[in-house]
């Protein structure tokens, strides 16, 4: 994983390899990991696709990794890592946002809390 774009802190400090940042956003330790992200990304993107369109909820996606990244790199310096879980957990505080400015029009609360809990929980 470290050839193919791992993050790896002493690589992005010390070697100049700050596109590490990135890359490791589309790597994951396995295909269980590949497909836990796979499944919270089918439930939690294609919503606010519809809801905000392909460019904001890309834009929302490539941030939210790199801020994972960042911090990632930063906490974990020892070990190497891999995954998008900070691009979905971005996506799922853009998801909280969108519900707590438009509660009032949701008909059904109940479902969109249980909905909400279930993106987290996975």
């Amino acid at each position: 994983l470290t050839k193919m774009g791992a993050l790896k802190w002493d690589d992005v400090v010390n070697h100049h390899q700050g596109w590490r940042l990135v890359t490791c956003i589309w790597l994951h330790a396995g295909i269980i990991h590949l497909a836990a992200n796979m499944i919270s990304l089918v439930f939690i993107g294609i919503r606010l696709e519809q809801q905000f369109g392909f460019v904001r909820i890309g834009i929302i996606y490539l941030v939210s990794g790199f801020g994972g990244s960042v911090l990632s790199s930063l906490f974990i310096r020892n070990n190497i890592s891999v995954g998008a879980s900070g691009a979905l957990f971005g996506l799922l505080g853009a998801m909280l946002s969108e519900l707590i400015t438009n509660w009032s029009i949701y008909t059904n609360k109940y479902l969109m809390i249980h909905a909400s809990r279930i993106s987290i929980r996975y």
